[in-house]
């Protein structure tokens, strides 16, 4: 009887052990599907534009920003969203973002860009 509980003992050890060990090696694996994911948003969103699809890619990249406000790609993202508007002639709301960029990001070296761009905007705009 003893023997049975001790052979049921390490059978569910071994079991439990194998359990924990498989749902460790799962996390990497959801770490790069998440890391890929932003970056697929952000190849979808750029693709988009390419065709002149704005409104598209605007949501592709502000879906980006919103499920990983974390990644690498979120300075990308919003000074795509703000070359959109510009590209649709649509200043108003690109100035405005390309103001948020910089604020948001104020070491990027995007940031003369942007300003260019914002302050060529706001002098057409003042004539």
């Amino acid at each position: 009887m003893r023997r049975r509980i001790l052979t049921s003992a390490i059978t569910a050890w071994v079991l439990f052990s194998i359990l924990l060990g498989s749902a460790d090696a799962q996390v990497p694996r959801r770490k790069t599907t998440i890391a890929q994911s932003d970056m697929m948003l952000f190849q979808q969103a750029r693709a988009a534009l390419k065709k002149s699809n704005y409104a598209q890619a605007r949501s592709l990249l502000e879906t980006l920003i919103n499920t990983h406000p974390d990644s690498d790609y979120v300075p990308r993202a919003k000074l795509s969203i703000a070359d959109s508007w510009f590209s649709e002639r649509a200043f108003k709301q690109a100035e405005l973002e390309y103001r948020d960029f910089i604020t948001f990001f104020p070491d990027r070296p995007e940031v003369a860009v942007a300003q260019r761009r914002a302050d060529s905007i706001h002098k057409a705009a003042t004539f």
